[in-house]
């Protein structure tokens, strides 16, 4: 094939590759899902861990199995060995993997603790990285007579949503969720060739959700006690080449909530002071009616003093 052609088509189908590598709008439809389970911590419950993907089985996530601790904060860490790679023997390869990972983040409430009801989700924060490794050999006409020199290139994105569905360890289904795309650095790497040795590196993102928006967004006010999240994030890797060599792989995903202790609701002072005075009145009332009894029994003439039937009440 004629080189023009060749870098032609490329230079076609590598934004074709950018596009599909954007994000969870490329993700069509759902090939499969892999359902990883339930991880509890002390402060919080990462429930229903799942990934689904045009791409699964296999996932993105795996084979790690994730690991949930609480210290400093409770997170749950993915470390998996997924990667995706071209062949340098083809005159043009695209390679993609995608995921979205689904999350229900839960703070954990606590029964028959006197002081406490429970862990509120105060904040949300999540980071992936990564590697990558990128090798054009060739230069113009190194394949054979007119072929093109060697490009490799690499891209990572990721996309995030996030909606309350639980308030105070009950059901909420107000508002909306909140959602954006992750910075990634760097998102993609090219090299043209000829190179004589590949370039390898890392990449990574963080993105730490803003909690006063979620707050506006699920219509809650800014003591309400967020107790369960929705969390859903896509990733997609990919890589292209022409008679080049690019890799990249994800080798960690974590995700960190930061949590506050709920006590258990104080009576106000007013509110005291009345269950003082009922109580008061109900024990007076039962001293009246024990004195009536009581001189009945013992054949009262009927008539009943103030001085009797005088009750001092206190709170």
């Amino acid at each position: 094939m004629n080189a023009s052609i060749v870098l032609k088509r490329l230079k076609q189908l590598l934004p074709a590759a950018a596009l599909l590598i954007a994000g969870p709008g490329s993700v069509v439809g759902y090939a499969g899902t892999v359902n990883h389970g339930t991880f509890a911590g002390t402060k919080v419950t990462y429930a229903n861990v799942t990934e689904s993907g045009v791409d699964i089985p296999p996932s993105l996530f795996v084979p790690e199995t994730p690991e949930v601790t609480d210290i400093p904060e409770s997170q749950l860490s993915f470390t998996p060995l997924q990667f995706v790679q071209t062949d340098q023997s083809t005159l043009f390869d695209l390679k993609t993997k995608s995921s979205q990972l689904n999350i229900d983040i839960i703070g954990n409430a606590l029964s028959g603790d006197p002081d406490y009801l429970g862990y509120a989700l105060t904040g949300t924060r999540f980071n992936i990285a990564g590697t990558y490794s990128v090798w054009a050999p060739f230069g113009a006409g190194d394949m054979g007579t007119g072929s093109p020199a060697s490009i490799a290139k690499v891209t990572m994105t990721g996309d995030y949503t996030v909606q309350v569905t639980g308030v105070d360890w009950a059901p909420y289904s107000g508002g909306s969720a909140v959602g954006g795309s992750m910075t990634i650095v760097p998102s993609d790497v090219t090299v043209n060739g000829p190179q004589n040795a590949a370039t390898n590196g890392t990449w990574n993102g963080s993105t730490t959700i803003d909690w006063t928006a979620l707050r506006s967004a699920a219509g809650l006010s800014p003591t309400a006690n967020i107790t369960k999240i929705a969390f859903q994030y896509t990733a997609v890797i990919g890589a292209a080449s022409v008679y080049g060599v690019a890799q990249t792989a994800v080798t960690n995903f974590n995700v960190v909530d930061s949590t506050a202790p709920v006590p258990v609701p104080v009576p106000e002072p007013p509110t005291i002071i009345l269950a003082g005075l009922g109580a008061a009145a109900a024990v007076g009332h039962g001293y009246r009616r024990r004195k009536l009894r009581q001189r009945d029994a013992e054949g009262s003439n009927g008539e009943w003093t103030a001085e009797e039937g005088a009750i001092a009440l206190t709170a």
